[in-house]
Order: C-alpha cells, then structure tokens, then sequence
C-alpha cells in the first residue's frame, strides 16, 4: 500500500512521539550513543573495519577515530591489522565490551520500563504493544 500524506501528518506525530523516547534511553547510559553503536556493530560481526563502523552508525571517519581510540584505551575493542594489508585495520569487541554492551543495553531498557510503567496504563500499554508489529515493519523497510 502507498502512503498519502494528505491532510495527515502520521511521520512527523510518530517521530515526535519517538524522539523523546531515545532521550530516555540515551540519559540513562554511561557513555554515548555513538559508542554504543560501535559496541552493537563489532558484537554483530567477529571483526569490522572502521569503513564498516562508519556505515553502520551514520558518522564521520574522523569520529569513528576518536571513538574507537577512546574504546580501546577503555578496554572495550581491540584493533588488529589485516595480515594480508598492513594499511588496514579490523576492530573486534573484547569481553569488557561485550559486559559493558549489554550493562547500556540494560541501563536504556530499565529506564524505558520505569517510563512505560509511570506514565501509561493497561490500555494504553495494550495498544503500544499491539502497534510493535506495524513499527517493526517500517524498520525493515529501511534496510
């Protein structure tokens, strides 16, 4: 089915509604979104490079940079060079990255739940859950 934004303005009501949500879950975090999705990006794969970080979480080359030295200085990633092209280089999670990942994880979930449960009700809550289909399906039309 084709979309008609005629009279009807259900992206900008849906991103308004949405937005504040990722506020929630970013203050609730210890450390950035940028480097939550580099932790997301390097526990879906055994090894990316920084071109695929760039990729994956939408920033600049100079910020994937930063961010990877500070993750490794912190003992979240490694970085190895490619055996068969010294010039590039692969990052790989570590098992601090991989607790420290899924502690983020927690810590926005949490915050999330304890928004959910103070400001909605049973009913309200339904129709949220019952609107977690149709969502997901504009998710993957994105990818």
């Amino acid at each position: 089915m084709q979309y008609s934004s005629e009279g009807d303005d259900v992206p900008q009501l849906l991103f308004d509604a949405i937005f504040p949500l990722l506020g929630i879950v970013h203050s609730a975090r210890t450390i950035s979104p940028g480097k939550v999705g580099i932790l997301r990006a390097l526990a879906a794969e055994e090894h990316v490079s920084a071109t695929q970080l760039r990729r994956a979480i939408g920033v600049s080359q100079q910020a994937i940079s930063l961010t990877t030295k500070e993750l490794e200085s912190l003992g979240f990633i490694e970085r190895h060079k490619d055996e068969s092209d010294r010039r590039k280089l692969w990052f790989h999670l570590t098992e601090a990255g991989r607790q420290k990942l899924h502690t983020e994880i927690a810590l926005g979930r949490q915050a999330l739940k304890d928004a959910i449960g103070n400001e909605l009700s049973d009913a309200e809550l339904k129709l949220v859950h019952d609107a977690i289909p149709a969502l997901a399906k504009i998710r993957k039309a994105t990818y």
